[in-house]
């Protein structure tokens, strides 16, 4: 399981990444054409903004799938050992079905709605930018699976309780005066 996640990782990171870097090419070119050449670029606006909407769909499923999000933990945490284990499993069913329910078949019916219709300056199927929901849906999807079957083998008891050690305390003695002459 941890070599699926990691390739997912890899893959995500790879894609985005590669995005990200035509997007800041495609800004650059953006700025150069409206004020150097005095005739902006057409489709550079429109292929940042379905860009972004990329990068922040498959960032958000990378953030999901490394616990980078924001979570609320204070009541989990209160829990003993079984019912956390029991809550983070719970908690992870929910998040599976939304991202089942919500991000891939409604997605998918946006998908199917929009094939129609065509963007402005690129002319591609809209149904092209809604694909980003369903694709990400099926990685938060995997990613749950991935974590339910890691809380399920108890390798992630502590999934919500990160005890804080606290140091030994600094006892100075006041009578040695060594290298202080």
């Amino acid at each position: 399981m941890q070599t699926m996640k990691k390739w997912i990782d890899l893959s995500i990171a790879f894609v985005t990444c590669t995005l990200l870097g035509v997007m800041v090419l495609m800004a650059i070119w953006q700025v150069f054409t409206r004020y150097a050449l005095d005739s902006p670029s057409t489709i550079s606006e429109e292929f940042l903004r379905y860009s972004l909407i990329w990068v922040s769909m498959l960032g958000g499923a990378y953030a999901f799938g490394n616990k980078k999000h924001i979570a609320i933990e204070f009541i989990v945490e209160k829990l003993e050992n079984r019912k956390r284990l029991a809550a983070a499993i719970l908690i992870e069913l929910i998040v599976l079905a939304f991202a089942v329910f919500v991000m891939i078949v409604g997605g998918s019916k946006t998908v199917g709605i929009s094939m129609e219709q065509y963007s402005a300056a690129l002319g591609l199927p809209m149904a092209y930018i809604y694909l980003s929901l369903p694709v990400s849906g099926v990685l938060i999807a995997a990613y749950t699976i991935i974590s339910i079957r890691e809380i399920s083998a108890n390798r992630k008891a502590d999934l919500y309780s990160e005890e804080v050690e606290t140091p030994e305390p600094i006892h100075i003695n006041k009578d040695r005066k060594e290298g202080l002459g």
